[in-house]
C-alpha cells in the first residue's frame, strides 16, 4: 500500500535529516540508496508491527460495552463481500476538509444573520434550515462559491480514508462533496478508479449499478462544484428527497445492501429518516441489518442512541477515543484474515 509506504517513510524521518559535507539527506533515501533490498525488509518488518498493533487496539475497542459479537457478525458479511461503505465527513476531516458544524460556522461571519440565533439553531440540530439562510442572506452564487472553496480544492490526503479501495471494491455510497474518494480509488494499486460515478439525481441508475456489481461511487448529495444536484440547503432536500422522491428511491435500493456507516455523525438527517420509514413498512426483520463505526461522545447518552439508531436498524459498534486512530484500527481488524 502506497499510502504506508509514505507512512514508514515518515516514521523513518522523524529523527529528523543526516547531514553529510553539509549536505542534508532524508534517512529514508539514504537507505533507498545504499540498499534497496534492506529497506524493503525494513518496510515489510514495519507494516507487520503496524498490523499487529492496529489490530491490538481493535480488540480494547471490542471489549467495549456489546461490541464484540456485533464486529464479528460485522466480519462475517464482509467475507462474504456483502458490506457497503457509507462514507461521511468524518473521513474527510484529517485531509483538511471542514466537517458541515465548522463550514456553515465560519460562513455566517460572511452575512448580516445573527450570530446567536444561528448558534442556537446549529445547537438543535438545524443544519438545512441553517444552510438555507445562509443562501438566502449571500449574493446570487455566492454560496456555491463558498461550498466550492472549502470543498472543491484538492487537499493533500490522509487518514484511514486510504484505506478503503483496498477493504471495499464495489460500491461506496457518500453525503461528502469533496473529490477523495475519486482520487484515493484513482490512484489505489488496489483497483482502476471507479467504473461509475453516480450524482445525486443520477444515482437513480443505482440498482442496475449494483446489480452490475460495477465499482461505483454514488454521491448522494452531489457533488461541490455542480449545484444542480447538490443537497444542502434546506429547499434542495426538500425537492431531492420530497418533491421528486429520487433520493428516497436511492435510499431504498441501498437499505438493500448491508451498510456500513463511517465518520457519520448518525444524528436526525433525512438519510435516517428514510430508512426509519423503510424499517417501519418492510419490517425490521425483513431488511438487512446496517452498522457503524461510531464515537461515544457522551457515555451516559448511550442507550438512547443505540435506541434511535435500532429505528433504523443500524447497530453501532462504539469507540471513545480519538476518531481516526480508532476507525483505522477498526478497519485493520475488519480486513485482517480475510481474502479480499
Amino acid at each position: 500500500m502506497e499510502y504506508l509506504r509514505n507512512e514508514f517513510d515518515r516514521d523513518l524521518n522523524e529523527e529528523g535529516s543526516v547531514v553529510i559535507a553539509q549536505n542534508s539527506f532524508l534517512r529514508d533515501q539514504i537507505l533507498r540508496g545504499l540498499d534497496y533490498t534492506a529497506y524493503e525488509e525494513a518496510f515489510v518488518e514495519w507494516c507487520g508491527q503496524q498490523h499487529s498493533q492496529k489490530c491490538e487496539r481493535a480488540d480494547e475497542i471490542l471489549s467495549l460495552f456489546d461490541n464484540e459479537g456485533r464486529f464479528f457478525k460485522l466480519k462475517e458479511i464482509f467475507a462474504r463481500g456483502a458490506v457497503t461503505p457509507f462514507v461521511g465527513a468524518g473521513l474527510s476531516m484529517p485531509s483538511g476538509y471542514p466537517g458541515w458544524t465548522k463550514f456553515l460556522t465560519n460562513l455566517v461571519s460572511e452575512t448580516r444573520i445573527d450570530k446567536t440565533e444561528f448558534a442556537e439553531m446549529i445547537s438543535n440540530g438545524q443544519y438545512e434550515e441553517s444552510a438555507e439562510m445562509l443562501a438566502a442572506d449571500l449574493p446570487e452564487g455566492s454560496f456555491l462559491e463558498q461550498v466550492e472553496n472549502a470543498f472543491g480544492i484538492s487537499r493533500q490526503i490522509s487518514g484511514c480514508i486510504q484505506k478503503l479501495p483496498h477493504l471495499f471494491k464495489s460500491a461506496v455510497i457518500t453525503t461528502n462533496f469533496d473529490t477523495l474518494l475519486e482520487r484515493i480509488y484513482q490512484d489505489s494499486e488496489a483497483c482502476d478508479g471507479f467504473e461509475e460515478i453516480l450524482l445525486a439525481g443520477d444515482a437513480i441508475d443505482l440498482p442496475k449499478t449494483l446489480g452490475s456489481g460495477k465499482r461505483a461511487l454514488v454521491k448522494l448529495h452531489g457533488d461541490a462544484s455542480k449545484s444542480r444536484y447538490r443537497v444542502l440547503t434546506k429547499s434542495e432536500y426538500d425537492r431531492h428527497y420530497g418533491t421528486d422522491g429520487t433520493l428516497e428511491a436511492v435510499i431504498e435500493a441501498i437499505s438493500n445492501q448491508t451498510l456500513l456507516f463511517m465518520g457519520c455523525s448518525l444524528s436526525v438527517d433525512r438519510t435516517l429518516s428514510n430508512l426509519t420509514s423503510i424499517v417501519r413498512r418492510k419490517g425490521i426483520e425483513n431488511i438487512p441489518k446496517h452498522y457503524a463505526f461510531l464515537k461515544l461522545d457522551e457515555p451516559e447518552k448511550r442507550l438512547e442512541r443505540r435506541d434511535q439508531l435500532a429505528a433504523c436498524n443500524i447497530h453501532p459498534i462504539w469507540y471513545t477515543d480519538d476518531h481516526d486512530e480508532c476507525l483505522e484500527a477498526l478497519l485493520e481488524k475488519l480486513g485482517a484474515g480475510v481474502c479480499l
